[in-house]
């Protein structure tokens, strides 16, 4: 299943544009692979942050086992791995180092582990209702897909590192071969098979999870990234003014078919009043409307700041702004929820 499609962008320059193909060719091949596995789920163009630490995940495989980073390169030519896993490649008939994709994978790797590991309560059920299953014992591993018409010299490359390298046309085949998705047996009768494995429920809750990190750093992409429409919560509660962000109302969720009930409710919903998320100003900002949307310009910093929130009640990145009268609102497709941001 395609969680997050990878979008098209205006590459500029030769480097850009053959690095921007690559990710393309993986991408379709994860697509004729994946589109119809309900055990897997993948995201194109993934970004991620925790305790200051950047990772812009080209595609992350998330599966009922664990998870797969994998790092796709751009080579024209020929590339070396020495036994020292050190890299280098041929340019014009020169050889030059350039670093490690495995390494750098890698690195986007530990950042993606910190967040799920560091949020796992939001994600995952309990165990009789009392113990967090957690994410222990999961798999993580990563891949790099290498351009199909790259020449790979693995005559000194170390066995750990060789078994990374795969070529674009071959990824879906190592991915395969990583997962071991039992293919008839049922997940209760699997003997030798003792890795924990995560439910549908699970899965949808950890990619919904992801999606809305990445559309925390990445607001722009709000309308075009495809939604994951959490299963419903019966009973929802009031939400308590404390824990709303700046941007949020707290009230009462409201039922999507009856429109009467969200006016009301809007009019009475008590406001709190927008920052720029920048430089937490909030008496220096005017509202715009652009290509994705309305946001906030700041004349204090000159930077920009999306209106369009998740949703405060089931988080979902399915919301819409806008415009009625002098308010600004935001609904949210999922459940219904409503709140005024200005």
């Amino acid at each position: 299943m395609i969680v997050k499609d990878k979008l098209q962008k205006a590459a500029v320059g030769v480097r850009k544009q053959a690095g921007d193909q690559q990710e393309q060719d993986v991408a379709f091949y994860l697509r004729r692979a994946f589109k119809d596995e309900d055990r897997v789920r993948v995201f194109h163009d993934l970004q991620l942050c925790y305790d200051g630490e950047f990772a812009q995940i080209d595609h992350l495989i998330v599966y009922t086992f664990g998870f797969i980073v994998i790092e796709s390169k751009s080579i024209k030519g020929e590339v070396r791995v020495n036994a020292q896993a050190e890299w280098s490649r041929s340019y014009r008939q020169q050889w030059q180092g350039m670093p490690s994709p495995v390494k750098q994978a890698q690195l986007q790797l530990k950042v993606l582990r910190d967040v799920l590991t560091n949020n796992h309560e939001k994600m995952l059920g309990r165990l009789l209702g009392l113990i967090q299953l957690g994410l222990g014992g999961r798999c993580y591993d990563v891949l790099c897909a290498i351009s199909s018409d790259a020449i790979i010299d693995r005559s000194k490359t170390p066995k750990d590192v060789a078994a990374k390298l795969v070529k674009t046309e071959f990824i879906a085949d190592a991915l395969k071969d990583l997962m071991r998705l039992p293919k008839l047996l049922p997940v209760a009768l699997r003997v030798f098979d003792t890795r924990p494995a995560f439910n549908a429920e699970e899965l949808k809750s950890i990619c919904h999870f992801l999606l809305t990190e990445h559309l925390k750093l990445r607001p722009e992409e709000q309308d075009v990234v495809q939604a994951i429409k959490p299963s419903p919560v019966k009973d929802r509660k009031v939400v308590d003014t404390q824990t709303v962000s700046v941007w949020q109302v707290a009230e009462k969720p409201l039922p999507a078919t009856n429109q009467a009930v969200k006016a009301a409710a809007t009019n009475t919903a008590q406001l709190v009043n927008g920052l720029c998320k920048h430089c937490q100003t909030w008496d220096q900002l005017s509202v715009h409307a652009g290509r994705y949307g309305y946001y906030l310009k700041c004349h204090m910093c000159q930077k920009n700041t999306a209106l369009k929130q998740p949703c405060t009640q089931c988080h979902s990145p399915y919301t819409k702004v806008r415009k009625d009268a002098e308010k600004y609102l935001v609904d949210c497709g999922g459940c219904g929820y409503v709140w005024r941001v200005l």
